[in-house]
């Protein structure tokens, strides 16, 4: 019976995940940089912060609204209006950018380690991976299988250019198709950490549908729109 409290639930995940950012001084002295949110449910992820966010350099945004029953992103870009990008139209962008849109093949260049270590946390037991680079940046990413989020498009192909862009770099069939899910990471340089990410407070109950849509009293441009507004300007 104490297992079945102490266990979390098995089956796809829908709920809550906050996490904490932290960047850490020469002298070990840790200040907090952001915290953030997700609220998951079984095809929408909203994210929302205390900070802006930029996307790809230009868009500044609250919170993003991934809608994979909608197959688009939608940035909470403030002052009661909010911009939809489809998967298509980033696709559209990158290529523009870029030289084609055959299946990334980047994530094997990518120099990392599952270890042997685990533990615990909150609740959940985690394996530790290790990322290197070749500029002495070293990240320990713990990460457990026993948050199962639907990924949607975010888990298909979208080609080299965009793949990159949703990648940020890191090996995401670690994620898509491994089923791993990050819940603490620590960022080090020259041996020394510098900055941590780790989810504080993970929490299955229902979301309520208001999270994970947009507000009525928020106007949602297309692409197209925002791109005409931006070259009116």
């Amino acid at each position: 019976m104490v297992a079945c409290f102490t266990q979390p639930a098995a089956g796809q995940f829908e709920g809550t995940i906050t996490y904490h950012s932290y960047e850490y001084s020469d002298d070990g002295e840790r200040e907090k940089q952001d915290e953030f949110t997700l609220y998951i449910t079984a095809d929408r992820i909203m994210l929302q912060g205390n900070n802006k966010y930029n996307f790809m350099g230009s868009i500044e945004t609250e919170g993003v609204l991934v809608r994979l029953d909608r197959q688009d992103f939608v940035f909470m870009t403030g002052d009661e209006e909010a911009l939809s990008i489809s998967k298509s139209d980033i696709i559209s962008m990158m290529n523009m950018f870029g030289a084609g849109s055959q299946p990334s093949t980047g994530n094997e260049e990518i120099n990392y380690e599952q270890t042997d270590e685990s533990k615990t946390i909150l609740g959940y037991p985690s394996d530790k991976f290790i990322f290197k680079d070749d500029e002495d940046q070293d990240t320990i990413v713990w990460m457990t299988k026993g948050v199962d989020v639907n990924w949607g498009m975010l888990a298909e192909p979208w080609g080299n250019n965009a793949d990159d862009l949703i990648s940020g770099g890191f090996p995401m069939d670690v994620i898509f198709k491994d089923k791993y899910f990050p819940v603490k990471v620590q960022g080090y340089k020259n041996g020394e950490l510098v900055t941590v990410l780790e989810a504080v407070e993970i929490s299955r109950s229902p979301v309520p549908e208001a999270m994970v849509e947009v507000p009525d009293d928020v106007q949602v441009l297309s692409f197209q729109e925002y791109l005409f507004r931006k070259m009116s300007q």
